[in-house]
């Protein structure tokens, strides 16, 4: 570390002892690589992993494991009132709601967690925030559908995670009171008429409708 005498506090900047003791031990030991493994590790949050990102949740208020509200549905034969193939899994006695996020899940939740506590929860504000975090996969956006009702829209394909994420009332960055749901629409596998972007007769399916954020099978 070629700079170390800056890192000296100024009452012993003339201590020759402590001034030998500090040079000595930088000759033996570099700090710089524990400093970058620090900061990548720890203090960056778009690089932080493991017990730095733990730290980051701690700091905007959002836990590592999360409960997500899941589905009864269970696989079952003709006249068992269950689901048929391809519909549900098969029952499993020990299925858990609570999740730990691994971290690329977490650090996403921690950006919006993060979003919610610094937004004046105006759309503009929000419409921001959400196009700043997608910015890489597509168009998000958000609109006022109704009285204390939003809509975050996606023309895009969310991970089964973050609509999990997004499905939940305390995470999307929104102001307090305030119902919304989740809709995707991605123009490369949706049906829609002549100007609305979409695709055409017998080459996209229907949209489909929002997934509201409070109802669990939607």
């Amino acid at each position: 570390m070629d700079n170390w005498r800056e890192t000296i506090i100024s009452q012993y900047d003339n201590s020759p002892r402590l001034l030998g003791v500090v040079a000595g031990e930088n000759s033996v030991i570099d700090p710089a690589v524990d400093i970058r493994a620090f900061y990548n590790e720890v203090f960056n949050p778009f690089t932080a992993s493991g017990w730095g990102l733990d730290c980051w949740g701690r700091i905007v208020g959002i836990d590592r494991l999360i409960t997500l509200q899941g589905s009864a549905k269970a696989f079952g034969f003709r006249g068992s009132g269950l689901q048929p193939f391809n519909q549900a899994p098969f029952y499993s006695p020990n299925v858990t709601s609570n999740y730990r996020l691994e971290d690329n899940a977490y650090r996403d939740l921690i950006f919006l967690k993060a979003a919610i506590n610094i937004s004046n929860g105006s759309l503009a504000d929000i419409n921001r925030i959400m196009a700043q975090l997608f910015k890489n996969r597509g168009k998000a956006w958000v609109i006022h559908t109704g009285t204390m009702q939003i809509r975050f829209g996606f023309d895009f394909n969310l991970l089964p995670y973050e609509r999990a994420l997004l499905a939940r009332e305390d995470v999307p960055p929104k102001p307090a009171g305030v119902g919304f749901d989740v809709y995707e629409i991605p123009k490369a596998k949706r049906f829609g008429f002549r100007g609305s972007g979409l695709q055409p007769f017998g080459q996209g399916t229907f949209a489909g409708r929002p997934q509201h954020a409070y109802t669990a099978n939607t």
